[in-house]
């Protein structure tokens, strides 16, 4: 599975979405990437992206979920525990702020790349109900998916209570991802704590915890101290550099490609793995 692959053909259905002429579609994209690129460089003091437009939407795809998918199926490539939850015959699958699909493109690779096949149940959880037009039908964009999905969008805004309250049945999953989103509502952790806590602390007995993010401690000690509060036994830690691997050709984003300036491809990464005890 070659995730640029099916990211071009997401770009082509999201492309079709921005207003304008060609040349129009491109400036603002342009653009949009620039504004991403900034947002990125302070997350630690706010954050405030805007993903109800199709543009930032079509430009974080573009730079970033490639490279996120990726760290995803590499992290579980490399850690038996995470490896083993997918040889059941099902397995279910929260990703927290996993709108944009990495969380979810990661797996798809693992179990196509390692010929896994459970029946497998994703929830992606986020603020942003228009992500679902891109990944509602990614299992129709994969060639010789030879097992069983279902996507399902459950709008949650993580710093309103009022908003994440009464939804539960998604503490019943196997595994919970939170990929790049920590970092995104740091600068609102007075607000969103309560939330990571109540869901560290309703998580079912031996669901496991997969959060990769920037390498900051900021980031990270947030997750740790959350993870020691609420009993989840840390099994794996590392803050470390990857890179896209070699199975990914960037070239396969066709003219997408030639008109904006290069994905993501390298990363700065601290993550962790942990079970709930």
């Amino acid at each position: 599975m070659n995730c640029f692959q099916i990211i071009k053909s997401v770009l082509d259905e999201a492309y079709v979405q921005i207003p304008g002429d060609e040349a129009e579609k491109d400036e603002v994209i342009n653009d949009a990437l620039e504004y991403l690129r900034e947002e990125y460089l302070q997350l630690s003091q706010e954050c405030n992206i805007n993903y109800s437009d199709p543009t930032t939407r079509f430009a974080y795809i573009y730079a970033y979920v490639t490279s996120h998918s990726n760290l995803v199926c590499s992290i579980i490539q490399q850690n038996t525990v995470l490896g083993n939850l997918f040889d059941n015959q099902k397995v279910k699958v929260a990703c927290i702020g996993g709108g944009p699909g990495s969380d979810f493109l990661g797996i798809l690779k693992y179990l196509m790349t390692n010929k896994k096949s459970p029946t497998i149940k994703f929830q992606l959880c986020d603020r942003e109900k228009s992500w679902a037009e891109s990944w509602s039908d990614v299992d129709d964009k994969v060639e010789d998916l030879e097992f069983r999905i279902s996507t399902s969008y459950l709008p949650l805004d993580v710093t309103k209570r009022d908003d994440w309250e009464s939804h539960s049945k998604y503490f019943e999953s196997d595994l919970f991802t939170m990929i790049y989103f920590m970092s995104e509502v740091f600068s609102l952790r007075h607000s969103a704590d309560e939330y990571f806590a109540h869901l560290f602390n309703q998580g079912k007995i031996g669901s496991l915890f997969l959060f990769i993010d920037n390498n900051s401690s900021e980031f990270y000690n947030w997750f740790d101290q959350l993870a020691e509060n609420h009993k989840i036994d840390i099994l794996s830690s590392n803050e470390t550099k990857m890179t896209v691997p070699l199975d990914e050709e960037k070239s396969d984003l066709g003219k997408y490609f030639a008109k904006f300036s290069s994905p993501k491809l390298t990363a700065n990464v601290a993550y962790r793995i942990g079970r709930k005890g």
